[in-house]
């Protein structure tokens, strides 16, 4: 049976590769990237001779802690949504760099040509970014939170509204994210329906807290999700 569609405030747990991007060059503060997809081909680089598609992600490391930081990045990301197009994609978020966890902005950019206007009022509201140097690239825990619509497609399974290759797996509890990992390279171990990137969901919605594997894969097919929901039962129910 299916259920109804949800929505709200979505944490999604990440591990990227992340490294310094050369934009840190023109705009001399430290701008770190990923693709948001770094696994996707991980098991035997198949399909072949298919284009690993990437989608820059930007990361801005904050010095300092600022208070109400998930409010204050929401409210100016508004303003700034209003007045440059929708395709302006601000997030707040958390992120380990130089050992440490640090606040950080996680930007989509089509274009960097509005980086010194978004770095500029946001410097002006306070928050302390990272002058240009060299870092090396790392793994990073990434944490980021932005309002998802969860589309219902069967019973435990969504996909995301504004992203046809995203899917989200009911799980009933909590899991820790070494668990998580681990029981992802058992599922791709043990099974042959391993062409997807993963990372942990956590929908608030009407008061109650929903966890997920979320998925994403431009080649999932939607029969094969039942084999897929038993692997993840085993592994994570």
């Amino acid at each position: 049976m299916k259920t109804v569609n949800i929505d709200g405030l979505t944490c999604f747990s990440v591990e990227l590769e992340v490294a310094r991007s050369p934009l840190s060059d023109s705009m001399n503060y430290l701008i770190l990237e990923s693709d948001p997809t770094p696994g996707y081909y991980a098991k035997g680089d198949f399909p072949p001779n298919v284009k690993h598609v990437s989608d820059r992600h930007l990361y801005l490391p904050i010095k300092k802690s600022v208070n109400c930081f998930q409010d204050v990045i929401y409210r100016k990301a508004n303003q700034f949504t209003k007045k440059l197009g929708s395709a302006l994609s601000i997030y707040p978020g958390q992120m380990t760099f130089q050992n440490e966890d640090h606040q950080c902005l996680r930007l989509n950019l089509n274009t960097a040509e509005q980086l010194p206007v978004l770095i500029k009022e946001f410097t002006d509201l306070g928050l302390q970014f990272y002058l240009n140097k060299q870092v090396k690239t790392y793994n990073c825990n990434i944490y980021y939170k932005k309002y998802t619509s969860f589309i219902n497609i069967e019973d435990g399974v969504y996909r995301d509204e504004n992203n046809v290759h995203r899917y989200f797996f009911e799980i009933h509890h909590q899991v820790e994210f070494e668990v998580f990992k681990n029981g992802i390279e058992q599922i791709k171990n043990n099974c042959d329906y391993h062409l997807f990137d993963s990372y942990l969901v956590m929908l608030y919605y009407k008061d109650h807290i929903k966890d997920f594997i979320g998925i994403y894969s431009k080649h999932c097919d939607e029969t094969r999700f039942g084999e897929l929901k038993q692997e993840i039962k085993k592994q994570f129910d």
